[in-house]
């Protein structure tokens, strides 16, 4: 089974959407757009997980750059990080 998982750390809303008939519990904000954008980018570098400069900031073991990344709705190019058991992996 293929996977892809974006980490990414930031502030959000989430809550319930809509009308009372149809509600949709959903997460919306910044934060949420990057991590969906590093779940995407997932697919094209072929890694399963995939982290942001921003989380890497708080995670307490070794990470591995897989280089900078322009994600859409986001200003400017990111460095985006991979587990180091996954390099050779891909």
């Amino acid at each position: 089974i293929d996977f892809g998982i974006g980490l990414h750390i930031g502030d959000v809303l989430y809550g319930n959407i809509g009308v009372p008939g149809r509600l949709e519990f959903t997460v919306v904000g910044a934060a949420a757009n990057e991590a969906a954008r590093l779940e995407g980018l997932c697919k094209t570098l072929e890694f399963p997980v995939l982290i942001s400069g921003q989380f890497a900031q708080f995670f307490p073991g070794e990470l591995a750059s897989v280089g900078r990344h322009a994600l859409r709705g986001v200003s400017e190019p990111q460095e985006v990080f991979t587990l180091p058991d996954l390099l050779g992996k891909v």
